[in-house]
């Protein structure tokens, strides 16, 4: 934290995931492209390396990755939402900042 007497500063505000997000990543769990996309550039801001995302769901974190032009891998045990992230990736990845 930035500082002991101002704890969260540091935090990145975002809302749910709403919208035609929601309708194409049907997770429980979904996170907004707003946020993600924030979050894989914070992760790699030179652009180099990998993004890893070894709980999939969705694919919401590799559609970020994929729209902000980095490279990324997704792992997902669960073959129903492995099926909607294939499904999802694509779409998510080419919203466009009209969703926020």
């Amino acid at each position: 934290r930035p500082s002991p007497d101002e704890p969260f500063k540091d935090l990145i505000q975002s809302s749910p995931a709403r919208g035609e997000e929601r309708e194409i990543g049907q997770h429980p769990s979904l996170k907004p492209q707003h946020f993600l996309r924030q979050i894989v550039r914070a992760v790699l801001p030179l652009g180099k390396g990998v993004i890893l995302d070894p709980f999939m769901g969705s694919g919401s974190a590799i559609a970020a990755a994929s729209a902000c032009g980095l490279r990324s891998i997704g792992l997902e045990m669960n073959a129903e939402y492995f099926a909607l992230a294939v499904k999802a990736i694509p779409k998510l990845a080419v919203l466009s900042n009209k969703y926020w």
